[in-house]
């Protein structure tokens, strides 16, 4: 079964953690085909659907020794990501004048209850799912909080924000 990996807050080639690092942690935490996107911590892998909870705490723990700091790791099935990217949620916005993302809670996190997420201001909450919410926020102006304090102040736990343009990316690969 094929996988994506979202690590929280990791820009490679800082804090020591490298293209090869992360690819050689996906893979000894028990990731095969192992491939990697842009700088920002973005990798696709196959694992067994029950080995991948224990595969992510192996990586989050192989990758907080790298950095020095405790590291999230979002694991969601590719097929998913693939199927969300194939609704075109940010249809009606354009991306010039938008920042189109999606945040991230760890997988076995728990759900989130849509009312608790706090005022939006000028971002838009355009859909949310199980652990995930979808937001379009101006790029520029006043009151327009980044997805991750909203999620994060709503469940408790620490998140990852992806671009709509990256999911669409790592949806293509093969």
């Amino acid at each position: 079964m094929r996988w994506v990996g979202l690590v929280r807050s990791v820009m490679l080639g800082r804090d020591g953690l490298d293209r090869g690092r992360l690819l050689d942690a996906v893979s000894s935490a028990g990731g095969s085909n192992v491939r990697s996107y842009l700088t920002t911590g973005n990798v696709t892998f196959d694992a067994g659907p029950r080995e991948v909870a224990a595969l992510n705490r192996r990586l989050e723990s192989e990758l907080a020794r790298i950095v020095a700091r405790p590291t999230l790791v979002a694991i969601r099935e590719h097929r998913w990501i693939r199927a969300l990217v194939a609704e075109d949620l940010f249809a009606e916005f354009d991306p010039a004048e938008w920042e189109l993302e999606v945040e991230f809670l760890a997988g076995g996190a728990s759900p989130i209850d849509p009312r608790s997420l706090p005022e939006p201001g000028n971002t838009r909450i355009v859909a949310t799912y199980e652990r995930e919410v979808a937001t379009a926020r101006p790029r520029s102006g006043p009151a327009r909080p980044h997805v991750n304090t909203l999620l994060e102040r709503a469940s408790g736990q620490r998140a990852t924000a992806r671009g709509w343009s990256t999911l669409c990316r790592i949806a293509d690969d093969p």
